[in-house]
């Protein structure tokens, strides 16, 4: 088994042959973007398993690969792969598993991504699927461009990470793709790479269970399109008119814990974008139906900030005819509000309706609002 000490004795002679080809220790810790190449080489004095993030096991494949050497375990030395060290590093290779949710198959695929010189790139999906294409980074994102092999009709895939600061051989990279399905409909989502360091691991990784921290990073991230070409804007969504018939301004009445009624404001507007406020605190969303009797409102008081606990509410408004009308009911879950057991039910109406029934002017919405302390269950 060869061990952390065994490693840290390893990348000393790596240093060092590296020093006899004239490139200074403080010049491979920049190609590396690693500061502590003094720590990894002297395992008496610095034992730790791991250094700045990485382990020495780790440290050790990168340096090859960065500077195109391979190490030899028999006479304990390095050789170059190619004739001079330099940027392009040729012959060398990286090696990746791209993982991405399968849409299809509900759940998450994996692939094997060989980049060859920092250019050339070679695909290879769990399913009998061959890919190949371009390595490009600029600035601080890395570009795939990728195209299909041995398919009928010839199908392209965009793929952009972020490398960030180092240019090349990070450990994970995030980022998204853009392709055609294999039943034709356009799709894009997030993606993930995992960067392992030889042949055999990357056969090894490609076999093994997904990590479960990947698929609940990954999971459904996933958007597609229509295949079909509309003629009119009328034409893209049949759930529009849903959209456009509740663009209103609403107050919405729930009860608290305490029993008291609280009135908040709802505000829809015509392109889904909803804004709740609830005693000046302003909830961000959006709404749509989820069938023909029901609409969904999400709404959150972090806007923009994601993956992150947030201050929720999900109301789901009933908009068929009822004994209510004008009312809506309503069936709220929230952990922003201070109601009982996070749920709560109440009622949704237009707020000229109801300014003009506090002025006497609808007798039957009266007398509803007067009833509403009873129907809300308080």
């Amino acid at each position: 088994m060869v061990t952390s000490k065994t490693y840290a004795e390893r990348i000393a002679v790596i240093l060092d042959y590296l020093k006899s080809q004239k490139v200074k220790q403080y010049k491979v810790e920049e190609r590396l973007n690693y500061t502590s190449l003094s720590k990894a080489k002297n395992y008496v004095r610095y034992p730790q398993m791991i250094i700045e993030k990485k382990t020495r096991e780790e440290l050790f494949h990168e340096l090859l690969v960065e500077f195109g050497l391979v190490y030899d375990e028999i006479t304990e030395s390095v050789v170059k792969t190619g004739e001079v060290i330099s940027k392009r590093r040729d012959n060398a290779i990286l090696y990746y598993i791209m993982y991405y949710y399968a849409f299809a198959r509900a759940t998450v695929g994996k692939a094997m991504v060989r980049i060859l010189n920092n250019y050339r790139v070679i695909m290879d999906y769990e399913i009998d699927e061959h890919w190949e294409g371009t390595y490009e980074v600029i600035e601080n994102y890395s570009f795939l461009m990728m195209e299909k092999i041995g398919g009928v009709t010839p199908v392209k895939k965009l793929i952009c990470l972020f490398s960030g600061t180092k240019r090349t051989g990070r450990p994970i990279l995030l980022g998204t793709y853009s392709t055609i399905k294999r039943d034709g409909i356009p799709a894009a989502g997030k993606i993930l790479f995992e960067r392992v360091y030889d042949e055999e691991s990357l056969e090894k990784m490609i076999r093994k269970d997904v990590d479960p921290r990947i698929t609940y990073y990954l999971f459904n991230a996933v958007w597609v399109t229509d295949t079909f070409t509309p003629n009119t804007l009328n034409d893209i969504s049949k759930t529009y008119q849903h959209i456009k018939r509740f663009a209103s301004d609403y107050y919405l009445f729930y009860p608290r814990a305490n029993k008291e009624l609280i009135r908040a404001v709802l505000k829809c507007e015509d392109n889904s974008v909803a804004l709740l406020n609830i005693n000046t605190v302003n909830f961000h969303g959006h709404f749509g139906p989820i069938d023909n009797h029901t609409l969904k409102f999400e709404f959150s008081a972090n806007i923009g900030i994601s993956d992150l606990f947030a201050d929720t509410i999900i109301l789901f408004v009933n908009t068929s005819k009822s004994k209510f009308e004008p009312f809506y009911l309503c069936y709220g879950l929230s952990n922003a509000l201070e109601i009982q057991n996070n749920s709560f039910t109440s009622m949704m109406i237009e707020q000229e309706l109801f300014d003009n029934a506090e002025a006497g002017t609808y007798d039957e919405t009266l007398s509803i609002i007067q009833d509403l302390n009873s129907i809300l269950s308080i």
